[in-house]
């Protein structure tokens, strides 16, 4: 009786010892699991950084047009509302103290070829006769040329107009202006910004 005994107990015990060993073989994951896991999480990692970089982006480019929309109004101010336009290194050193706030800038609108053809706006302002009458004579035009990534080329604005965002997602037909930066005293700034 003793050893049937015993045999009841060792097998119980070997029973037990095969249903942990068993049990425990299922704890943890398999690497499957473990894949599938890191790939829900990779995707969503992308998804909360693009949001996040896409925000960035249109903040900054925000930015750069209430700063724009603030330079127009100190050109207009600094102008006697339209009576004589600063030139631009008068412009700077009166309001920014020589500094501009990044790469922008402000053109003034005149004749940079010296008469060898038209400038901002496509009015001769030497020989206004041989202009077309319906072209909107631009008086100055401020520029931003930042690196806007995906959202813009760079934004600019005329006299009383908004600003208008050239290539991006709400670009329009660009005009150009760039081109006319180097006679634009003091260049594109610090890049600051």
């Amino acid at each position: 009786m003793q050893n049937s005994m015993k045999q009841e107990i060792l097998s119980s015990n070997s029973d037990t010892v095969s249903i942990s060993e068993s049990r425990s073989g299922q704890n943890g994951f398999t690497l499957t699991e473990v894949i599938v896991v890191v790939y829900i999480v990779a995707m969503l990692a992308a998804i909360v950084i693009n949001t996040s970089l896409d925000s960035i982006e249109k903040a900054r480019l925000a930015r750069c047009m209430v700063e724009l929309r603030g330079i127009q109004t100190a050109v207009w101010i600094g102008s006697d509302n339209g009576a004589s336009f600063m030139d631009p290194e008068t412009f700077w050193s009166s309001n920014y103290h020589g500094a501009k706030p990044g790469p922008y800038f402000y053109l003034l609108d005149g004749d940079p070829n010296k008469g060898h053809g038209n400038d901002l706006d496509g009015v001769d302002e030497e020989n206004p006769g041989a202009s077309d009458p319906q072209t909107k004579d631009i008086k100055f035009a401020v520029m931003c040329q930042h690196d806007h990534k995906w959202l813009g080329d760079y934004v600019y604005l005329t006299d009383e107009e908004p600003p208008q965002i050239v290539g991006g997602i709400d670009g329009v037909e660009n005009p150009g202006y760039e081109r006319f930066t180097k006679w634009e005293f003091g260049g594109p700034g610090d890049g600051n910004g």
